[in-house]
């Protein structure tokens, strides 16, 4: 099995936060929910374990890719209300036991339906990008699923939401920088590389 190289794990804002206990990152994580960095930095540290016990679950490449991803997103949700017991100090007990919890209740699509790529949307990213279009007005957010995550022509989803190909490809730069306002900005350094920025 070839292990994913996460270059995240290298970024400077996450370097800083090596030596902090899970229990300090978890607190960081739920009570700044502006600041993405202590969900990358647990991410890191944890990232290669969950790769592991995914990469059993299915088949091909794609899939454990697809697998680890949705993972991920299940683990960010849970982590912002977990309430850790007493004296713990670390998370992979944790971490390995809802893994585990998710591998059994999650079905795998086929490999030729899934659109995923980790190297293009690493798991932190995919949760914080899922969480920016939710902030969206109800016609940006719909606009742009189709199109970040759906891959709809802009005649497909003129089509299916009543509007010309012009609106379409109008909203689109709207609902870019949009999207930019609504991630943390040191995701967006972490991920997108300097200051956030127009697009």
């Amino acid at each position: 099995m070839q292990l994913p190289n996460f270059c995240e794990c290298q970024h400077p804002l996450v370097q800083a936060l090596q030596g902090q206990e899970d229990v300090k990152l978890l607190r960081q994580l739920q009570q700044e929910p502006e600041q993405g960095r202590a969900f990358v930095a647990l991410f890191c540290r944890y990232a290669l374990v969950v790769y592991a016990l995914v990469s059993h679950a299915a088949p091909t490449g794609v899939q454990v890719d697809y697998l680890f991803a949705t993972t991920w997103r299940y683990l960010y949700q849970q982590l912002r209300d977990l309430v850790p017991p007493e004296g713990m100090t670390s998370l992979q007990t944790w971490l390995v036991d809802r893994t585990g919890d998710w591998l059994t209740r999650v079905e795998v699509p086929a490999p030729e339906s899934i659109h995923y790529r980790l190297p293009a949307a690493p798991p932190p990213l995919w949760c914080y990008l899922e969480e920016a279009l939710q902030k969206l007005a109800t016609p940006l957010r719909l606009v742009m699923l189709l199109k970040t995550i759906g891959h709809w022509s802009e005649e497909q989803i003129a089509q299916e939401l009543a509007l010309t190909p012009e609106q379409v490809a109008a909203l689109i730069p709207i609902g870019q920088r949009e999207l930019v306002t609504h991630l943390p900005a040191d995701i967006w350094s972490i991920y997108l590389e300097g200051e956030p920025v127009d697009v």
